[in-house]
């Protein structure tokens, strides 16, 4: 059995090499793997463990180190076939999430957290325009009711996206949403930068949203593309099995338009494969 907590926090972070260092010691001494981006608007992290204890000793003092408590810690557990990492990974970037647009602080420039329990009563306004800021292999697998896909091949093509969106809908309110929080928060600051004022983002994601609203009054239809060895879980937070790619072992979803499973991962999907942002 595999644990994993997944957490992400918005703020100034220093010397990024010394505070490597010290997390990969602290890993090691508590025998925690996984992947942590570090950069100096923050960090972004899915560690593992089959030591639950363990793995919330390395999550507090984690956060003792960075002197910040995390908004949104995600638990979970599941039984794999193999280990989901090798080992601790930690790598510094510019940016803890790539967007690629100057001036972003999400710390700052973030719009309004909205708990789950009231997602669906901001969604269900006719002033708010919902938007998925995931990208479209995930829409494909599953997305709220009404969600508009920007059709995204990675998180750097969304501003664009956004704009034409904006520019064709011109929305009053605009209501974002993914897996985590961290992709909507950010682009909620993108939204803002824009223009809209009244930005809306789900506190904690997709997964926060499926833990705290029982799947009779949700508004979710489908699974959801996770970022661990699970690759998809429904709304129970169950390990859902979908196919995969033969190549390269990545999730495979369905194409509206054939009805084909593609890949987004390599060469069976050829918008990946010639690098053409979708339409």
């Amino acid at each position: 059995m595999f644990h994993f907590s997944n957490f992400y926090h918005f703020s100034g972070v220093a010397n990024l090499s010394e505070l490597k260092s010290e997390i990969l010691t602290l890993g090691e001494r508590l025998q925690v793997i996984g992947l942590i981006i570090l950069a100096e608007e923050g960090i972004n992290a899915t560690a593992a463990s089959t030591d639950s204890m363990k793995l919330d000793e390395f999550t507090d003092e984690l956060q003792n180190i960075l002197q910040v408590k995390f908004r949104n810690i995600k638990r979970s557990s599941a039984l794999l076939r193999r280990s989901p990492f090798r080992k601790l990974k930690i790598k510094i970037r510019k940016e803890i999430v790539t967007l690629g647009v100057e001036g972003i602080d999400p710390a700052r420039d973030a719009g309004t957290y909205v708990e789950p329990e009231e997602w669906n009563n901001l969604i269900s306004d006719p002033d708010v325009l919902l938007v998925d800021t995931r990208n479209v292999y995930e829409y494909r697998l599953g997305s709220f009711q009404g969600a508009v896909d920007p059709r995204t091949l990675n998180f750097r093509q969304f501003p664009e996206k956004l704009q034409k969106i904006i520019e064709s809908q011109k929305p009053k309110k605009l209501a974002m949403f993914c897996t985590g929080g961290i992709r909507c928060e950010k682009a909620t600051a993108v939204a803002r930068q824009m223009g809209i004022e009244d930005v809306y983002h789900l506190k904690g994601g997709i997964l926060e949203y499926f833990e705290r609203i029982p799947s009779s009054q949700s508004t979710w239809n489908g699974s959801c593309f996770v970022f661990d060895g699970r690759i998809t879980v429904n709304q129970n937070l169950e390990a859902k099995p979908e196919p995969l790619c033969s190549a390269c072992g990545q999730v495979k979803t369905k194409s509206p338009e054939t009805g084909e499973y593609e890949c987004h991962q390599c060469v069976e999907y050829p918008m990946k494969k010639n690098q053409v942002a979708l339409p």
